[in-house]
């Protein structure tokens, strides 16, 4: 069990040597700070502790974590005082058992130097003479430039203290320079008004009599041979690969039903693209019925964008469809002509 307390109280050391002891360890290692009355020279009267209680509690709490991880201990406390204490009372208590005192022992040292390096706790000297000093923790890693320098957690930087002219590209004031942002952000804004007005409004962007924006006024307007507002563009390749299969007929039953490694390459190809491969929906071993399944498919997917399935190979369709309303509406001027 891991006991922390951070306490205004008085320490009272019997009780925390209490919250650990058990009649299965057989070692109870106690570290109790206490205040003294001088520090260099200076008579000290109190010290006056202060913490920020989550980030403390935080940090001693992977202290005991690691002291479990090095060690076989049966109970941990950590008890340390905040606020006035006064000389020769205690301000921390650090408490472990062991089944063996060597473990306890060890647990202890580590705990206190511990919390001396990674444990964010302030502490203020008074002094019968003179201010009082708030004391620099020496050991604290995120306090220490030096060690931290060591560690490297800090990076060193080189300073420069002149810099050619002929190596600076835009020579501007401050000021100057925040103008060209500040006109550079308005033109694009600009910009992007009068695309959004053109591609969703269908307005002149010039008018400036209507008060309004394309996110209020948008409407949707359906383009040629598309469903979508977006615009679309294909490119038409009337020769090509796509165009012309360059597969050989079979030359028999048994080619048909086992497929050359190549086609077969294809067909797992086409499959996987068109997500036939999944257990719901066992593929066909055949040719033909794996074939027959990327048809469906394709018209499936067909039914619902026919836009995108608009390519070279319905061209010639397309064309014989307006030769034929061509010749219809000639039929029907003669007609009139000879009603006439």
């Amino acid at each position: 069990m891991d006991i922390i307390k951070l306490e205004e109280e008085q320490l009272n050391v019997n009780s925390i040597y209490s919250e650990v002891v058990e009649n299965s360890t057989g070692a109870v290692s106690l570290f109790v700070g206490t205040t003294r009355d001088n520090f260099e020279g200076k008579k000290v009267i109190r010290l006056e502790y202060e913490a920020f209680k989550p980030m403390a509690c935080k940090e001693i709490k992977k202290i005991c974590q690691n002291i479990r991880e090095k060690w076989k201990v049966e109970h941990i406390a950590f008890h340390h005082r905040l606020g006035a204490v006064p000389v020769g009372e205690a301000s921390v208590v650090i408490a472990v058992s062991s089944e063996h005192r060597v473990e306890s022992l060890e647990a202890v040292q580590f705990g206190i130097d511990a919390l001396k390096k990674s444990v964010p706790i302030w502490k203020k000297e008074l002094y019968s003479e003179g201010a009082p000093e708030w004391k620099a923790n020496k050991e604290c890693l995120w306090t220490n430039q030096e060690e931290a320098k060591d560690n490297g957690l800090t990076k060193k930087r080189k300073m420069i203290d002149h810099v050619d002219a002929d190596y600076i590209q835009i020579k501007a004031s401050n000021s100057e320079l925040g103008k060209r942002i500040a006109a550079f952000m308005e033109r694009k804004r600009a910009e992007s008004d009068v695309f959004n007005i053109q591609e969703f409004c269908h307005r002149l962007p010039l008018n400036e009599s209507e008060n309004s924006c394309a996110r209020t006024e948008a409407v949707l307007i359906s383009r040629k041979d598309s469903k979508s507002h977006l615009k679309v563009s294909r490119c038409v390749n009337m020769w090509g690969p796509q165009t012309h299969s360059e597969v050989p007929a079979p030359s028999s039953a048994n080619t048909q039903l086992n497929p050359t490694p190549a086609i077969q390459e294809r067909l797992l190809n086409m499959e996987k693209h068109l997500g036939l491969s999944t257990k719901e929906q066992p593929i066909p071993l055949d040719v033909y019925g794996r074939l027959k399944a990327l048809e469906d498919r394709i018209l499936h997917l067909e039914s619902i964008s026919p836009e995108y399935f608009e390519g070279p190979f319905n061209l010639q369709s397309n064309k014989d469809d307006e030769d034929m309303m061509a010749k219809v509406d000639q039929k029907m001027e003669e007609l009139r002509r000879k009603l006439v």
